[in-house]
């Protein structure tokens, strides 16, 4: 959706039924942090299975109320489980900016807020970002913006090593299933329908972050 879609739909709608519809983008904006979170967490926990198979003097793993037998046999399918955890974050990550634009148009036109970057689409500004749920890269994101401060450009330079957290899931994916390719031939039909549906899911959330950037790119130059 275009920023001139966006402020169309804005301006034919009266705003008892805006702040209806504010409250419920606010909430799913909660609800996609809370579980950005989780997967967070949940693909550190992958991370550390993945590894801790590895040992040979270990042979099964308690976490919490789960309890893992056989941890070389559940390596197979930690790939599998982190690439489809890496697919549903760039669909939530899809979805909150789409959501994020509208919020931040709903600002502009309705609060009769000017920003001098607010053409900017990758910067939130900090009446925005009031209205919206806390965010921790929200708000590290700042530092690297280029006009907030004469810190400016030292601040993006010390975000560089950050930003490499959003590659690293990838990178990861692509060393452990290059490992399993390798063996392929060794492989069970379970194991290589396994690797197979790995690679199809990585492809797949490449496939959607690229176009996705690639559509975001299309609308906004519509939208100038």
């Amino acid at each position: 959706m275009t920023e001139n879609e966006i402020k169309t739909i804005l301006l034919r709608n009266n705003p008892e039924k805006l702040a209806i519809y504010l409250s419920i983008i606010l909430e799913k904006c909660k609800d996609i942090a809370k579980e950005s979170n989780m997967i967070g967490v949940f693909m550190a926990i992958l991370v550390f299975l993945y590894y801790m198979a590895d040992f040979k003097q270990l042979e099964s793993l308690q976490i919490g109320p789960l309890s893992i037998s056989d941890i070389k046999t559940v390596k197979i399918f930690i790939p599998l489980v982190f690439a489809f955890l890496i697919f549903r974050f760039v669909l939530l990550g899809a979805h909150k900016a789409e959501l994020h634009k509208i919020i931040k148009e709903y600002t502009i036109e309705y609060f009769k807020f000017e920003d001098k970057i607010q053409q900017n689409a990758l910067y939130m500004d900090d009446f925005t970002r009031s209205i919206l749920p806390f965010s921790l890269y929200g708000e590290i994101g700042k530092l690297g913006h280029k006009g907030k401060s004469k810190f400016g450009c030292f601040g993006a330079i010390l975000l560089f090593p950050i930003t490499g957290f959003a590659v690293l899931p990838f990178i990861l994916e692509y060393i452990w299933t290059k490992s399993f390719v390798e063996k392929y031939d060794t492989l069970n039909f379970t194991e290589k329908s396994t690797v197979v549906l790995t690679i199809w899911m990585l492809v797949l959330s490449l496939y959607y972050f690229i176009h996705t950037i690639i559509i975001s790119i299309k609308e906004n130059r519509e939208s100038k």
